[in-house]
């Protein structure tokens, strides 16, 4: 009669889990001036809006926010990465027809396979709820950076405005309502 002998194999890793998830769109700036100086003009109000210049992009941090603007293109990226160490284990258990023969070596093999499946599962997961919060994170984030941004856009092109109004003769009279976003401008020829 043959006898059974129980394996047990236990399995443990710490790993760092990262998640990132970013959105890119353009800001609809009206081409009242030339480009380059519409750019000129996003670039300054961005500044007075605590983004720095970097390689050519306004850039600026926002607690786990980056957010990154083209004044050239206009193209707005707002992007969230986060990372975290965990630590993992499985065990399994398994049966063997010998202790320390060729059987036993096999089982223990499989059991390793099998422990590391779920060590790899677990990281899955654990990357999966690091994603959904950032992947939160950024949305909330989203609401707030577009409203600014729209408000600069507004003063960008009240500017341009001004700017063309005087290019064609003596302005008279800017009125402008801060509450509704309008803009008159009386301009003598």
């Amino acid at each position: 009669m043959s006898r059974a002998y129980r394996i047990s194999v236990s399995e443990s890793q710490n790993r760092v889990v990262r998640a990132g998830d970013r959105v890119s769109t353009h800001l609809e700036l009206i081409e009242v001036l030339p480009c380059d100086q519409m750019s000129q003009l996003l670039a300054a109000e961005l500044k007075k809006q605590g983004f720095e210049e970097k390689d050519g992009q306004l850039v600026r941090k926002d607690k786990d926010v980056n957010i990154q603007v083209n004044p050239d293109t206009g193209e707005v990226t707002v992007s969230s990465e986060a990372s975290q160490k965990v630590d993992l284990s499985a065990t399994r258990e398994g049966r063997s027809y010998d202790q320390a023969g060729p059987n036993a070596k096999r089982v223990r093999e499989d059991l390793k396979k099998e422990a590391q499946k779920d060590i790899d599962r677990q990281a899955d997961a654990k990357t999966s709820d690091l994603q959904t919060k950032v992947t939160d994170r950024l949305e909330r984030h989203l609401g707030d950076v577009r409203e600014e941004l729209d408000q600069v856009v507004n003063r960008v092109t009240a500017e341009a405005l001004k700017r063309k109004a005087a290019s064609l003769g003596q302005i008279k009279e800017i009125t402008e309502d801060a509450q509704s976003g309008s803009l008159t401008i009386v301009v003598e020829v």
